[in-house]
């Protein structure tokens, strides 16, 4: 690390700047002045960002360093203090960008007539496994649920202590709610965490009875940077579990399923049944840093922050993930690696992040103080909040509320509307951006059950209110498409001025915020019934006040397009279902299967239209 001055400022890097990282930090600043236009300053910084030369900052390459060193930059030369480590703006960690299964992994249960066991035949290792080795005496579990209020506990005077716990995949059918939305006993990592408390050593998961005209899949190894719960996780075929319990003396896996639905107690030690294997997994690791500065307030609130946040990361140089459908069936898109450059997701969040601090820059100190933060590795599982929340550059009891920028250069043309997502984890919320909204000419909703996450979940789940500003999606979200030129400056700075207001309100008011746990558990389970079937849409997630659920957009030559359906329809009944969100979206047709038709009723200008859709199957 050495220190540059640049512009009058010093401050400190990692390592000698690229020369370009360097002239480009000149040739912004040169070319806005003092005097230009925030709208000007928002999108030269989004130039530069989601330049063909940054290569779509993918976690481990050049253009990523590029990035943060860029942002650093710029907290210098407003004047931030640095709030990384060493004195730094950076706090660096490193972080899989990349999981793979080799061919050594195995699994082995002597005794149950098992025979050799096939990786991707008969089992895999789950995406959230550990690589240890296993060696125990298998015991059925149940689901793995423990549960006061039902009086439910598959646990109950069972010691796991160095033994295979094998589990059911999933929960009573009775348990899920009317849209058919699981509880959070559900999740996988609900199951493993229960059996881990009790000392198992490994987890072996099968799935329930298959719905008619489906299969026992085995589950897709994800090799993104995915979470590990601690424990060896394997997911094998019903075929291999029904030899265990066969050999264990215990019934067969319909007959405990039905008996688990019942609320009958069926966990047992299957005697002389044993399990051993491994999960051997090549990754690979890649430094990456947080950059964060650090604005001080004045007064005897300054030892509290309220941090502002932005993920640089994006998505690299890859084959693009698009669906492409010919005669209404999905098919494998023919394209080869490209830039994604990420000019809205999220280089427009940074740009925000950058401007907002230049705003305070030139104010008086607010009471409390602001942290900055430019978040790597939101795009691979939120890594970079996770660990700054994980591992505190200021303590995080100060942290007083957290408001996070995640594509807000999109704002259309013609509308005044943008989304305040997870507004509602703080009472207070509401009154002060509706305030901020109006001081600026926008109107801000504030979605009673919001959808998806992005960089305030860590902070939420630590009971930090927390919120996301987002402009909404567009066709290019996630394309090789996304780039500079498709940003609307003027309402990116309209978006800025309104968060600098409501970071103000809440750094210089008397009192914290009052945090409110979001009420929605959807989207903790891993047993989501989503995306069996596709329509070939793309659904407006924000939400809004209208009727049933907003389409954003419709694939070309898919399902949706070719039953009629347009983008501005609302679904507002599938097969007959009620259909008011993205959720009861979901929920609709979790029991069809590809090539089922469905009447699905949309609204197009007041007035009610019937399509007959016919499903493609999801990849």
């Amino acid at each position: 690390m050495r220190r540059i001055r640049c512009f009058g400022w010093n401050f400190a890097v990692r390592r000698t700047c690229k020369p370009l990282s360097v002239l480009a930090c000149h040739a912004v600043l040169v070319a806005v002045g003092c005097t230009s236009t925030l709208p000007q300053r928002f999108q030269a910084n989004i130039d530069y960002l989601a330049s063909d030369r940054l290569e779509g900052r993918g976690l481990g390459s050049d253009g990523i360093e590029m990035a943060a060193e860029y942002i650093a930059e710029q907290f210098g030369i407003l004047g931030l203090e640095p709030g990384g480590d060493h004195g730094s703006f950076f706090q660096t960690f490193q972080v899989t960008v990349r999981r793979e299964l080799t061919e050594d992994g195995h699994l082995e249960i002597p005794g149950a007539n098992a025979g050799p066991l096939v990786q991707g035949t008969d089992f895999i290792p789950l995406h959230f496994t550990s690589d240890d080795s296993f060696e125990g005496s298998v015991v059925f579990c149940g689901y793995g649920i423990q549960d006061e209020e039902r009086g439910h506990d598959d646990l109950k005077d069972l010691d796991l202590t160095g033994k295979v716990a094998l589990l059911l995949r999933g929960e009573p059918e009775s348990w899920r709610d009317d849209q058919g939305f699981p509880t959070r006993h559900a999740s996988f990592r609900s199951k493993v965490y229960n059996v881990k408390d009790r000392g198992a050593v490994a987890v072996l998961i099968v799935s329930k009875t298959p719905a008619k005209g489906e299969s026992d899949e085995l589950q897709v190894f994800a090799s993104g940077g995915a979470e590990q719960y601690g424990l060896p996780a394997f997911h094998v075929k019903r075929s291999v579990a029904e030899r265990m319990l066969t050999a264990g003396k215990l019934r067969s896996l319909a007959v405990l399923e039905q008996q688990l639905d019942d609320n009958t107690h069926v966990s047992a030690e299957l005697t002389g049944v044993h399990a051993r294997g491994q999960a051997v997994i090549k990754r690979t690791r890649a430094s990456t840093s947080n950059v964060i500065g650090i604005l001080e307030g004045e007064g005897p609130e300054a030892d509290e922050f309220v941090v502002i946040g932005a993920h640089y990361d994006h998505l690299g140089i890859q084959v693009p993930m698009l669906r492409k459908f010919k005669a209404g069936q999905m098919m494998e898109a023919d394209a080869k690696p490209q830039i994604h450059n990420g000019a809205d997701d999220n280089a427009s969040g940074v740009s925000g992040l950058i401007e907002i601090a230049r705003l305070f820059s030139h104010e008086k100190r607010p009471r409390r103080s602001v942290l900055f933060i430019a978040f790597t590795g939101e795009e691979t599982g939120v890594h970079g909040s996770r660990y700054f929340v994980g591992h505190p550059t200021v303590p995080l009891d100060g942290v007083v509320a957290m408001i996070n920028l995640d594509m807000i250069g999109r704002l259309k043309p013609d509308s005044t509307t943008i989304t305040a997502i997870h507004a509602r984890t703080a009472d207070e919320l509401g009154p002060i951006i509706e305030a901020a909204g109006a001081n600026v000419g926008l109107q801000v909703e504030l979605p009673s059950s919001p959808a998806g996450g992005s960089d305030q979940m860590p902070f939420i789940e630590n009971g930090i209110p927390a919120l996301h500003f987002f402009s909404g999606f567009h066709n290019d979200y996630h394309k090789p498409s996304d780039d500079s030129g498709k940003i609307n400056a003027e309402g990116g700075a309209k978006i800025v001025m309104l968060v600098h207001d409501v970071a103000n309100q809440i750094a210089n008011r008397d009192e914290r915020l009052t945090f409110q746990r979001p009420k929605s558990s959807r989207g903790q389970s891993d047993d989501l019934p989503t995306y069996r079937v596709v329509m070939g849409l793309t659904p407006d997630v924000a939400g809004d006040d209208g009727p049933g659920m907003l389409v954003h957009a419709v694939s070309p030559d898919g399902p949706a397009e070719m039953a009629g359906m347009k983008a501005k329809d609302r679904i507002i009944r599938i097969a007959g279902k009620d259909v008011s969100n993205i959720f009861d979206y979901m929920a609709s047709t979790r029991r069809n299967k590809p090539g089922d038709t469905v009447e699905v009723v949309i609204l197009r200008g007041g007035e009610e239209l019937k399509l007959e859709v016919t499903l493609a199957g999801a990849r």
